[in-house]
């Protein structure tokens, strides 16, 4: 029986929780036999470490420029960066090792790459580990290890990064981004239309990510002055972010406005907008793109999400918008001409989802573990 090991976070976004999910769920489909286990990454390191993660939304929210800086200066110390993780979760690692014992480790997380490969190098430990790039571009060198075993790029951009960082191309493998099963309509037509004929209004689908963002509160009332548009919000886990949207928009909530804090059925929600406005979240936007829902891009957190507006424009997945008061003119102009402009970014977005992605990388997991695995007799110390 092969056993996978995956190192996740918990505490940074919902991302790569969504892309181990994903993941998960198509092992089992092709391999019920299989073991995995996702474990975050962080918790397996001192406090200091644990914190880093948890204040993470916090931290790149409130201090952007601050958290770009620190995410650029991981390049320029990447063996330190390694090192110091390294130390970190060294014994504890070691310990969910002996007790699991996976022919695979697999990171979605760049700070658990080269810092396991240090760790099982010390160990004398020949485990295979694959580093599973969890953004679209404008991605760190840490996720970039030649000692690791592949590479998987979600876009042709992560793969001239790596490429760049002297990766060679036999480890890399160009997948496309691994989304949620619920997302991945393999018989979707190809849009033609981009509403229903007896639909008298334009429904929006506002979400503000794993941090919330009071933003929504004024893209919100941007919008509301048009009587044809009715708004949906997906507040995430932020609960006061959710009361207070309830309590500011509470002449609406019922009548044009509907309020979500953090809800599963994401894609019947997509589903039944015309429209996305959300931050360049790349699960989220990469959900959206597999169900060929236009998206308008109002903003990205700095470092990993910096390049993701102009990954929507150059691909004419979606459009950005720069100032929240252009709004109105921008949907004005998308639904001109029966939503012309919304079927071309639809039909665009078709051509570029990969729905299959999720199931390619689950293969490529499977059949390394099967090629590496690991006696159950020898002590692991």
């Amino acid at each position: 029986m092969n056993r996978i090991l995956f190192l996740s976070s918990e505490h940074t976004g919902s991302g790569h929780k969504s892309i181990t999910e994903a993941l998960g769920k198509q092992l089992l489909l092709l391999s019920p036999d299989i073991q995995f286990s996702v474990i975050d990454g962080f918790d397996l390191g001192s406090w200091l470490l644990r914190s880093s993660s948890r204040s993470y939304d916090s931290f790149a929210v409130k201090f952007p420029a601050l958290w770009g800086f620190v995410y650029r200066l991981s390049n320029l110390f990447k063996g330190l960066v390694n090192w110091i993780v390294a130390q970190n979760i060294r014994k504890s690692l070691l310990k969910q090792i002996d007790a699991f014992r996976p022919d695979l480790i697999v990171s979605v997380h760049n700070l658990f790459v080269g810092s396991i490969i240090n760790v099982l190098d010390r160990a004398d430990l020949d485990i295979p580990v694959i580093s599973l790039i969890a953004d679209l571009d404008n991605v760190t060198d840490l996720w970039a290890d030649k000692r690791a075993k592949y590479i998987v790029c979600p876009s042709a951009e992560t793969k001239q990064i790596m490429l760049h960082a002297g990766v060679t191309n036999d480890k890399l493998f160009l997948t496309g981004f691994p989304v949620r099963r619920e997302f991945c309509d393999l018989n979707l037509p190809e849009p033609l239309h981009w509403r229903d004929e007896n639909k008298k209004y334009t429904s929006i689908l506002l979400m503000s990510g794993s941090q919330g963002s009071t933003q929504i509160l004024k893209i919100a009332q941007t919008l509301l002055n048009d009587e044809m548009i009715r708004i949906t919000i997906i507040a995430g886990h932020n609960t006061s972010l959710k009361k207070f949207l309830e309590k500011s928009l509470s002449p609406y909530v019922g009548k044009k406005v509907s309020i979500y804090g953090f809800i599963r059925e994401v894609e019947k929600r997509m589903m039944d907008a015309d429209l996305l406005i959300t931050r360049a979240s790349p699960n989220v936007l990469m959900e959206a793109i597999n169900l060929c829902k236009p998206v308008i891009i109002t903003g990205a957190l700095r470092g990993q999400e910096a390049k993701n507006p102009q990954f929507v424009l150059k691909h004419k997945l979606g459009l950005y918008c720069r100032d929240i008061s252009s709004l109105p003119d921008i949907i004005s102009t998308l639904l001109v001409n029966n939503g012309e402009k919304l079927i071309q970014i639809s039909k665009s977005q078709y051509m570029f989802r990969k729905p299959e992605s999720a199931r390619v990388i689950a293969q490529l997991l499977i059949q390394t573990a099967k090629e590496t695995h690991i006696s159950q007799d020898e002590p692991i110390v």
